[in-house]
């Protein structure tokens, strides 16, 4: 019996057989996001999410997407890219998780997404001097289509999103000239229509119209 032990033994320390010690057996987990979106005005890109700052991950904005071979332990998730309507309701963002081995994380946001607050332009065009351009202009705000505006006539713009855009007046004719350049940069507020003046001098006396 002692020598079948003493056989064993040197078994064990050579490594030639399993000694029936105790082995790791941890694995790491994983950490599954879900996402879902509502609201007047829902997102369409996808969202980002990392994990501890790194391994981006795009998800649908009704979607989700999985973390896998995650170390054991406590983890940050971060989601982001979301439009400026759009905000993560009830749960935070970013979000910490604790991680055990072999189990599944499930993360789950809700996305709500209210209409945009838009504002406007009121557009005054005023014309001097002799000859006049009868034709009258074309007017071009933020990427809208153009709309045709008399000599002496406004136009109203709503629904622009806030922010910076341009106002350019065209078709006008070589004897005349748009004051303070064109096109003129003016800034949309929320909820508010903005006056923009335009003023044109065409021919002899063309000077600023007041």
């Amino acid at each position: 019996m002692m020598r079948g032990l003493r056989w064993l033994v040197l078994a064990c320390a050579a490594g030639s057989v399993a000694c029936g010690e105790p082995t790791d057996t941890t694995s790491n987990g994983r950490i599954r996001i879900g996402v879902t979106t509502s609201g007047a005005d829902p997102q369409t890109d996808e969202y980002l999410v990392t994990l501890d700052g790194a391994r981006p991950l795009s998800i649908a904005p009704n979607g989700s997407g999985v973390y896998d071979d995650v170390p054991e332990g406590t983890h940050v998730v971060h989601l982001f890219a979301l439009a400026d309507n759009c905000a993560v309701s009830g749960t935070t963002s970013p979000r910490s998780v604790n991680v055990r081995g072999g189990r599944v994380i499930e993360i789950d946001f809700t996305v709500v997404c209210r209409a945009p607050i838009t504002g406007g332009f009121r557009v005054v065009v005023t014309t001097a001097g002799s000859p006049t351009d009868e034709d009258g202009y074309q007017l071009s705000v933020a990427g809208a289509p153009l709309r045709h505006i008399g000599v002496n006539a406004e136009e109203t713009y709503q629904g622009l999103k806030p922010g910076l855009h341009l106002v350019t007046l065209k078709d006008v004719a070589d004897f005349c000239e748009v004051h303070g350049g064109n096109p003129q940069p003016y800034t949309v507020v929320p909820g508010k229509t903005v006056r923009v003046a335009i003023r044109v001098g065409c021919g002899v006396g063309s000077g600023p119209v007041d």
